[in-house]
């Protein structure tokens, strides 16, 4: 009788029911593999390769105009197309991770990138193949930043996710500035314009030849392994957000959802505005110098200064909210900062001061780049337990068409090359102005606990362990936890999940390890009925 219902019965597989393997499991705690680490090392490569050939051909847009006889607008259309890529594919994207898992989004967003690239050097034939390659590069873009969060859960105890999300988009915004300030170096000595000789012109083609050669054999040396060796989630889980898909209503439903949220869509037009706000004046740069008798040199090191900043706040923020436990009031005071740096900036330009300018744009970063996965993580905390990945593509989206449609504003403002001081000041305010804007968004609004209420749902191992245990999260009925009644959950900790029971040890007993790998492999089927 006990060994049929055994075979009939799924749940006393699962180890988070009553079971004697989950008594073991249960008491003996989470555990993290080591090979999470060569994992987060393909993902970060993957958002390195694909964000890095967004801006190839934008900073020698005039060479290549001239190189291929194309107009400036085709060439700067093919950033234009890789960036519009991310809005219109993030739900495939985040419908593909929230049934196949994060693994086949990341394989799919990398092949697609090795398409792009080397589809690219086919230039000589049409510059058509850029405009191709650039959109098979955008397409792929959603598959993989949108796994974020996914990558963070599935393999790190949720104690380190806001670091990991620190790191993983500080990663992101270099690979975007490194894409700036690559090209320039390989038409370094090289002048090109529409009276240049042939000789000139087939330098200037051989020397763009090569760029495009040298991403896609990084890109191939990073992505190939990749396809081999990345996986969606180890045999045993780092943490109780880990234990199953986030799934808990349709796709469909899922996305309404998160739309008539008014909190979460608070958080996604402050992010918008912040990080939007931020590539638009990325962009506008150039002509904000220019009444300064700044060129490119210049440009591209001021470029440099704020992933410096960002890579600093990314070691002291994370440990900072950990210990204060609260997005908002960490979230204002960086985009309030982040205001002052921009007049302090300026100011450095009227000063003619280079090293204030210096100074200020590394503050930029500093207080810039540690807000962002903040952001992300209030957004995937406020419409859980929703996929995260709607939420991180979402407001991607949101910023990538932000940026574009701020970057036109200012630079309409402030008369692109006829820019004045005047003008530069008045861009300068636009964008504080939007940022103030962001703050109002986020400043009246209440945070949620929601993971915190899903640690308390669980057994802990010192409970009581005759307790029938719940299900994953995924089949337990949200409003029964209270997840979206903040109220419910009185006090505030670093929502460990588990953390404290974590191993950190591959050598486990080959018995135990076969048990926790068929009970975790079970919960995603249970979720597909």
């Amino acid at each position: 009788m006990d060994a049929k219902s055994s075979e009939q019965n799924p749940d006393q597989k699962d180890a988070i029911n009553n079971s004697s393997i989950s008594k073991q499991s249960m008491v003996q705690g989470y555990k993290l593999y080591k090979k999470r680490f060569m994992i987060l090392f393909f993902f970060t490569m993957a958002e390195l390769c694909n964000t890095a050939v967004y801006a190839t051909c934008n900073p020698i847009a005039v060479e290549l105009s001239n190189i291929y006889n194309e107009s400036t607008s085709v060439v700067t259309l093919s950033a234009t197309l890789y960036l519009f890529m991310h809005p219109l594919f993030t739900f495939p994207a985040s419908y593909l991770i929230m049934y196949k898992g994060s693994s086949m989004s990341v394989k799919i967003g990398s092949i697609l990138t090795l398409l792009g690239v080397f589809l690219r050097c086919l230039v000589r034939q049409s510059f058509i193949y850029v405009l191709i390659g650039q959109t098979l590069c955008g397409i792929g873009r959603p598959l993989i930043l949108n796994a974020q969060a996914s990558v963070a859960v599935e393999w790190f105890p949720t104690s380190q996710r806001t670091k990991l999300m620190t790191m993983l988009n500080f990663i992101v915004t270099f690979s975007g500035i490194l894409g700036y300030i690559i090209p320039p170096i390989f038409f370094a000595g090289v002048t090109i314009d529409e009276h240049s000789p042939q000789d000139v012109l087939d330098t200037g083609d051989s020397r763009f030849m090569y760029l495009l050669f040298s991403e896609a054999v990084f890109s191939a040396l990073f992505l190939i392994p990749l396809l081999i060796f990345f996986e969606t989630k180890p045999k045993s889980p780092p943490s109780a957000a880990a234990k199953g898909s986030t799934k808990v209503i349709s796709f469909t439903d899922s996305i309404c959802q998160m739309l008539k949220d008014i909190k979460f869509i608070q958080i996604f037009i402050s992010f918008t505005l912040f990080y939007g706000s931020y590539k638009g004046y990325g962009v506008a740069l150039v002509y904000i110098l220019k009444p300064y008798g700044y060129g490119k040199s210049d440009i591209a090191i001021l470029s440099v200064m704020p992933v410096i900043g960002g890579f600093l706040s990314s070691l002291i923020i994370p440990t900072i909210y950990k210990s204060w436990g609260k997005y908002k009031p960490i979230i204002i005071i960086l985009e309030f900062s982040t205001i002052f740096t921009f007049y302090g900036f300026l100011w450095g330009c009227y000063l003619q001061n280079y090293v204030v300018m210096l100074a200020m744009a590394t503050l930029q970063g500093f207080f810039i780049l540690p807000a962002i996965p903040l952001l992300l993580e209030w957004g995937c905390e406020q419409i859980y337990p929703l996929n995260d990945s709607f939420c991180i593509g979402l407001q991607y989206s949101g910023a990538t068409m932000g940026s574009s449609f701020i970057a036109q504003i200012v630079s309409m403002v402030i008369h692109g090359k006829d820019a004045s001081k005047l003008d530069g000041f008045i861009g300068i305010t636009i964008i504080c102005s939007l940022y103030a804007l962001a703050i109002l968004s986020i400043a009246f609004l209440k945070e949620v606990k929601h993971k915190l209420a899903l640690k308390k749902s669980f057994v802990n191992p010192s409970d009581e362990m005759e307790k029938p245990f719940p299900h994953p999260y995924t089949e337990v009925n949200p409003e029964d936890l209270g997840l979206f009644d903040p109220d419910k959950v009185q006090d505030e900790d670093d929502d460990t999940g588990g953390d404290d029971n974590l191993i950190d040890n591959d050598n486990h007993n080959q018995q135990q390890q076969q048990q926790r790998e068929n009970s975790y492999g079970a919960a995603p089927a249970l979720n597909d009925d």
